[in-house]
């Protein structure tokens, strides 16, 4: 007697879905969440996110990612009841070929997503012709006021604001960063010092200025690991002993400010906190879409990393920071910055791959009692989809309402 086989079926897990949004926000891109859609937990929510972008996967081809560390990004916004805020923001970078979700920092590109979302999700009533959303960062306390264009009661999307690294045109959104020093570690010099030495582990010496507003950052010279200060995301990530220098150099500033407890386990559980960027003196250029920029639009280069990977352009949150490093007589940023004009004293410019970013900037005080009152960079951002993205039932924190 012969006997028929009975196929198993696999275990099936039902699958809830999570309404969110995907914008652009300045040059990145991630998904947008209202807090009470997720669950409670950063352990939680980040088994969570990494399901929806498909994380860990280089190409992310089962979730929204983009395979970048630039689309690989959320926020989770939700009402603030403090006085001086009407959001809260919390933002995620997720890792793509790896599972981990750093919760440490801020991403100003993303921030600039926040405002739009938080009016047209409601939390914030629209008013014109700018509405003033006024965002605390809860990664970190900043306080960001984001001013919005508004018309006919919606947001506008529209407008002749262009930004380095996005085609085409936007309606531009003016990202204010009050007191942004000390975001993470209370000091805008965290060492008290302009510059520090660090020792890497092929004795090679690399002086560094650590800085931190908007995020804490760590900066050297081009120079001095070998790079002229103008080099190509594909160039900077070919050269295999710079990309190890500065991801060394990264993590021994995360042990310096005690982010981690050793430096050797900084990539694994901070990869995104410190951020890294390397300056060099202006000089002419070609940007990543071929166009020439004169020595004479910049005052200086910088190139930035994320999630050990060369930016494609520049972080805005790093920009703040870089901007406000520019502005401090000592730092390395401030030796290869030329002088602005005195008419344009509260304006610094730097170039990165993709052009020129322009940051406003409102300093006071004197050599290291200078602190920063504000920092404004103007960003673009859409909403591109408004939805919900599937996940299995039990990361959303239930087994209920599947298929709902």
């Amino acid at each position: 007697m012969t006997h028929k086989s009975i196929a198993t079926e696999p275990a099936t897990e039902p699958e809830i879905a999570v309404p969110c949004a995907l914008y652009r926000g300045g040059t990145s891109r991630g998904l947008v969440f209202l807090e009470e859609h997720l669950p409670d937990g950063r352990d939680a929510r980040s088994a969570l996110l990494l399901r929806a972008f498909g994380s860990p996967d280089t190409r992310q081809i089962d979730g929204v990612g983009g395979a970048t560390s630039l689309t690989s990004k959320a926020m989770i916004v939700g009402a603030e009841t403090a006085p001086d805020a009407d959001v809260r923001m919390l933002f995620a970078q997720v890792g793509v070929a790896v599972p981990t979700v750093d919760w440490g920092g801020n991403c100003g590109n993303m921030t600039s997503a926040v405002g739009p979302f938080a009016i047209e999700s409601g939390l914030v009533p629209p008013v014109e012709p700018v509405t003033t959303v006024r965002i605390r960062s809860v990664n970190t306390g900043s306080l960001v006021h984001a001013h919005v264009p508004v018309r006919g009661g919606r947001v506008l999307t529209g407008g002749d604001c262009a930004i380095a690294g996005v085609p085409g045109t936007g309606a531009g959104i003016d990202l204010e960063w009050l007191e942004p020093g000390g975001s993470t570690t209370g000091r805008l010099l965290p060492t008290g010092r302009m510059r520090d030495r660090f020792v890497l582990s092929d004795r090679r010496e690399i002086e560094v200025s650590i800085v931190d507003a908007a995020n804490p950052m760590v900066f050297c010279a081009a120079e001095s690991i070998g790079l002229t200060g103008i080099e190509s995301p594909s160039e900077l990530e070919a050269t295999q002993h710079a990309m190890r220098w500065l991801e060394e150099i990264r993590s021994i500033a995360a042990e310096v400010l005690a982010i981690v407890p050793d430096r050797a386990v900084a990539t694994r559980l901070s990869p995104g906190l410190p951020k890294v960027a390397f300056v060099a003196p202006p000089r002419a250029y070609r940007t990543a879409s071929g166009e020439s920029r004169a020595a004479d639009t910049h005052d200086f280069h910088a190139r930035y990393l994320s999630m050990q990977t060369a930016h494609r352009s520049y972080a805005a949150a790093g920009s703040i920071c870089t901007a406000v490093a520019a502005r401090l007589p000592g730092t390395i940023v401030h030796a290869c910055a030329t002088a602005a004009p005195a008419e344009q004293a509260d304006v610094v410019r730097f170039a990165h791959p993709a052009g020129v970013m322009t940051i406003k900037i409102r300093m006071r005080g004197a050599g290291t009692e200078m602190q920063p009152e504000s920092a404004t960079v103007q960003r673009t951002a859409r909403r591109i989809m408004s939805g919900a993205v599937w996940v299995p039932a039990t990361l959303a924190g239930t087994t209920s309402r599947p298929g709902h």
